[in-house]
């Protein structure tokens, strides 16, 4: 047995997490400095322009998401013709993304009263296609939980992309930089994942049948999904200008930044910890503390978002941009209710009871769907805004009870284990909030930053330090806690 396999695994799960979230928060990072140089050299109307286009492509990519990797982890040994099915598999679905997106885009552009869509949208479609065609043979490093290629990856894409776009922005000062970094992002992830997982081409479907199940449920799932996700971006386009879409995807893509840098890579090494637990029944605690640690991270950083997303508005994007604000606030408190959900997918593939994860996306477009579509026919902007608030709490309630029925969790354990976090959040709101009075709308981007810096560092300090004094008068219970306390001391003592 290695060294690695030594170890607990709950610290495999966290040292393969960190990995893969240092590498997707440094991707990140790169496309935050691409952002500040677009932000400065492209307008809101540019960036509206684009997700008009991209939420088509989204939409498409997400129907048509395989999750081929998982069904190669779950097999103990996957044999040649598994890889070359899936790698098949990928490709059909390839080919099918910019068949349908094509097609697409004519209507669209009439739609949305858009010409340019058209060409945008079929250079867009190249994007998730590539992305698709990453090499499958990476499955065998996430099953030692080595993801160290899978960071590479991401860091290659989003250098790349950095140059591309920022230099198109500079020199054009057009829209199609935006589309030229999105393009580029794949392309070279894909190029590199064979350098680092050589995969044979060759095109095999002998093997389809290990795949239907999980495909099966996983592209019920997809649909509602893709809808879920994307049914503001396609109703709003119709009942406000381009520049106010232009905000209102901006907010949300700042969003996503950190949803996507933390909860998105975790989901490899959750479902790989929670397959390994399966066998021995322990799968409901290291849910617990991986539902629990995830809501308290990620949501600190949705909670300094929110109170802070004026200066963090007038720092990235400029002031032209300061109308983006309040729409960054409430998009970043509603998605601290939807955090739970985010663990329940991985947990769900792990059962092989995905059919849930699918159930559970139907409550929300049955509710969601039509409260999206109404309000934004009557209160256009705003009405997006509350019916996200409202579907963010039903999609919360639905995560808890369908939990409790799939892993014999009661809800009341679900929500005694998220009260430290909330707890701890209080004193870092009130913080934060007398802190504000410090901002001055006159501040240099310099002194604006270091104002954000040393606010986001005592709240995060103030979070830790309420998070570590509740869970000490609460007898030091196995949590993430304990977890993060016991990392910390080896890292400590290694230096």
């Amino acid at each position: 047995m290695s060294k690695s396999e030594g170890r607990p695994l709950s610290e495999r799960t966290a040292t393969a997490g960190a990995w893969t979230v240092g590498g997707k928060l440094f991707g990140k990072a790169l496309d935050f400095i691409s952002l500040l140089v677009l932000a400065r050299f492209l307008g809101p109307a540019d960036f509206g322009v684009v997700a008009m286009a991209m939420t088509a492509v989204q939409v498409v990519e997400a129907l048509s998401e395989l999750p081929l990797s998982a069904v190669l982890l779950n097999v103990e040994k996957p044999t040649a013709r598994m890889y070359d099915t899936a790698f098949s598999m990928a490709v059909l679905r390839s080919v099918a993304i910019i068949a349908v997106l094509a097609t697409l885009s004519w209507p669209l552009s009439v739609l949305y009263h858009e010409p340019r869509l058209i060409a945008l949208q079929c250079v867009l479609a190249t994007a998730p296609a590539m992305r698709g065609l990453v090499s499958q043979r990476l499955v065998e490093f996430a099953r030692v939980f080595d993801f160290r290629r899978d960071v590479a990856l991401e860091i290659f894409g989003k250098a790349g992309s950095l140059v591309i776009a920022t230099t198109l922005a500079i020199t054009t000062h057009s829209y199609w930089a935006i589309a030229a970094g999105t393009v580029s992002t794949t392309l070279v992830m894909m190029i590199v994942s064979y350098v680092f997982a050589p995969q044979r081409i060759r095109f095999d479907l002998s093997q389809w049948r290990l795949f239907a199940d999980m495909v099966g449920w996983n592209a019920a799932g997809q649909v509602v999904s893709a809808i879920n996700w994307q049914v503001d971006k396609i109703v709003l386009p119709r009942f406000v200008d381009t520049m106010t879409f232009g905000r209102f995807t901006s907010a949300d893509n700042l969003i996503g930044m950190p949803l996507q840098a933390i909860i998105v890579p975790l989901s490899k090494p959750l479902y790989t910890a929670f397959v390994a637990t399966r066998a021995r029944g322990d799968t409901a605690r290291v849910y617990l503390k991986a539902y629990a640690g995830i809501f308290s991270l990620v949501g600190l950083i949705l909670l300094m978002i929110a109170i802070l997303a004026h200066p963090i508005v007038q720092l990235i994007l400029g002031p032209k941009w300061l109308e983006t604000a309040p729409i960054l606030s409430w998009l970043a408190l509603t998605a601290i209710a939807m955090l739970p959900s985010v663990v329940l997918p991985p947990l769900a593939m792990a059962l092989n009871q995905t059919r849930m994860v699918f159930f559970n996306l139907t409550v929300q477009f049955m509710v969601k769907v039509p409260l999206i579509i109404v309000l934004a026919i009557t209160m256009q902007l705003q009405g997006v805004l509350i019916g996200h608030a409202v579907a963010s709490a039903v999609a919360f309630v639905t995560c808890l009870l369908i939990v409790r029925q799939m892993a014999d969790l009661p809800v009341k354990t679900q929500l005694l284990a998220l009260v430290r976090p909330v707890m701890a959040a209080l004193p870092t709101t009130v913080f934060m909030l007398l802190a504000m009075n410090t901002f001055s709308a006159l501040e240099t981007p310099l002194y604006l930053f270091l104002n954000l810096s040393w606010v986001c560092t005592g709240a995060a300090i103030i979070f830790a330090g309420s998070s570590l004094a509740l869970w000490k008068m609460a007898g030091c219970p196995d949590g993430y806690e304990s977890l993060a306390v016991r990392l910390t001391g080896k890292m400590i003592r290694r230096t």
